[in-house]
């Protein structure tokens, strides 16, 4: 099986390589003292040509804080995959965290896996679904979360940057 590109960033306008949306969420959109919010820039990508995803993340707030990137997913089996992959990085001026959670969901579950060792240089990351914490009760996610929060994060305010994410096919 064929790895499946779920988004490049290369297209215009917030859509993933299947037409899907994707932007930023915020746990308290009323609370100007959290924030999360994502633009394309082609200053930072892998590759000579495109786009990659700047997320900006400020969970720096005296009120409960937490927000993130969501991406709506094509309908694929997570059964034919082996891992998610993708390309990070964190902006060294900016500040960022070096660890954040990443979420698979569907409609009523949730699988969780905490990503670590985020340095200022592009990663290439390969987390097999396995990892995943609840992947068993999901047969298809129809969104991937990456979530920015007080407990988790190792800066509360910064920078990350994510490219290329696919599903990559078995080993």
């Amino acid at each position: 099986i064929a790895p499946h590109v779920i988004a490049d960033f290369n297209r215009p306008g917030h859509r993933t390589n299947d037409n899907l949306p994707f932007g930023a969420w915020n746990s308290d959109p009323g609370d100007p003292t959290q924030s999360c919010r994502v633009r394309l820039v082609d200053t930072e990508r892998m590759g000579q040509e495109g786009f990659g995803l700047l997320i900006d993340y400020d969970v720096e707030s005296p009120n409960p804080a937490y927000n993130g990137f969501w991406l709506k997913l094509p309908k694929v089996s997570l059964r034919s995959f082996g891992a998610l992959g993708f390309a990070i990085k964190g902006d060294a001026q900016a500040g960022f965290t070096r660890r954040l959670r990443l979420e698979l969901k569907d409609r009523s579950h949730v699988a969780r896996y905490l990503l670590e060792g985020i340095e200022a240089d592009w990663k290439r990351v390969s987390v097999p679904l396995s990892a995943f914490d609840g992947i068993e009760t999901l047969g298809q996610a129809t969104e991937f979360v990456i979530v920015f929060d007080e407990e988790t994060v190792t800066e509360n305010a910064g920078t990350v940057y994510l490219d290329d994410l696919v599903f990559e096919p078995p080993l």
